[in-house]
């Protein structure tokens, strides 16, 4: 499996909405269906989920999966960091406006989290999903969304990280960043090269590969400097 660079992951979603063609949204769409499906798959549907949403394409995934899992007859409750506050605009990435109207004609449970006043209190019986940054972060979490990041650890519950646990940086490191603490991460189509890096251990918990369909000529013809190795391409 090859491991791409973060601006190469932004070059093949590019590439598969161009050659497929797909629609960004309905990209995203499949990407929150295969999440959604390894959710309910693991029964983590049959809980009370907190899903935290940033504005951009990550926080689009998020509100994605509520949909669906709304859908599904799933408890969900949303909170999404101001968009003031993260600097993405009031409205964010346009991707992430659609699925919020999308998600506002099955469920008012959405809150905006403006202020550390606005964290929610987290109970033993709680599933987090982790939907605040994704790949495209490129400095370490501070002012509320890193105080909202310690928040969610000091609990002792699942969390789930969309992509990549919010904090953590893809492609360097990430020694001294203020990271989510997953259990799981699902990690959209490939592996990333933060996840097996050792002092990450601690952030990603159990990593599975969630395919979303990225066009299969962009992975064959670009080339990596890191490739992961497994018994099976050994066997050839």
């Amino acid at each position: 499996m090859k491991i791409f660079s973060t601006s190469q992951i932004k070059e093949w979603d590019a590439y598969t909405i161009a050659n497929e063609p797909i629609a960004s949204i309905d990209l995203m769409e499949r990407a929150a269906t295969s999440c959604c499906n390894w959710l309910i798959g693991k029964n983590f549907g049959q809980k009370h989920l907190l899903i935290f949403c940033g504005k951009g394409n990550n926080g689009g995934d998020g509100l994605a999966i509520a949909t669906l899992l709304f859908q599904h007859n799933c408890k969900a409750t949303v909170y999404i960091l101001d968009p003031i506050v993260i600097g993405l605009g009031k409205t964010g990435t346009t991707d992430f406006q659609t699925n919020l109207e999308r998600l506002h004609e099955c469920s008012t449970d959405i809150h905006f989290i403006q202020s550390p006043d606005f964290f929610p209190a987290i109970e033993e019986n709680n599933i987090v999903i982790d939907a605040l940054f994704g790949t495209g972060l490129n400095k370490p979490l501070d002012g509320i969304a890193a105080r909202l990041v310690n928040h969610i650890n000091s609990f002792n519950i699942p969390v789930i990280a969309i992509d990549m646990p919010s904090g953590l940086f893809a492609d360097s490191s990430s020694v001294g960043n203020i990271i989510i603490k997953a259990t799981h991460t699902l990690s959209f189509q490939n592996h990333k090269l933060a996840f097996l890096l050792p002092e990450n251990e601690t952030c990603c918990g159990e990593v599975h590969i969630v395919p979303i369909g990225l066009h299969k000529i962009f992975e064959e013809g670009e080339t990596t400097a890191f490739e992961l190795t497994d018994a099976s391409l050994i066997k050839t």
